[in-house]
């Protein structure tokens, strides 16, 4: 996935950019760089700075919290999206189970670009707002 083409079909697909014009994905495409990483590769750890979100294209991650698995991350997912905005050290811990291949967006480049950007950003809030809705909902559930 090397076109910025292939990489704005694959960006229409991801949630966190759903409510995107394609002529603003063009730009999220421009500023996303393939990366890949072997089994047994962490991508960031517990307390490292959060300075990068990662789209799955291929391959399989693990999220961990104190040596426990929280999750897997599935094929089409952004994950390290909470501390990308708010840029506090990471939470978890990501570990690559398998060869994978992700679209990784440095948070500074990321911010360059949403300054003028008002449909993309408002885009990003009806996501993050939709992502918190739903948080609360499952606590509501589990109370």
């Amino acid at each position: 996935m090397e076109t910025t083409i292939e990489k704005v079909i694959y960006l229409q697909r991801i949630e966190m950019f759903a409510d995107i014009p394609t002529e603003q994905l063009a730009h999220v495409a421009g500023i996303a760089w393939g990366v890949r990483f072997d089994a047994g590769e962490v991508i960031y750890s517990e307390g490292d700075p959060s300075d990068a979100l990662y789209l799955l294209v291929d391959g399989d991650i693990k999220v961990t919290r104190e040596g426990k698995v929280t999750r897997k991350i599935e094929v089409g997912e952004a994950f390290g999206i909470w501390g990308f905005f708010d840029r506090n050290p990471r939470l978890f811990t990501s570990e690559v189970l398998k060869e994978s291949y992700l679209l990784k967006i440095q948070s500074d480049d990321f911010y360059d670009l949403i300054e003028d950007r008002v449909r993309l950003s408002r885009g990003l809030i009806k996501y993050l707002v939709g992502k918190i809705r739903q948080l609360i909902e499952e606590t509501d559930i589990l109370i």
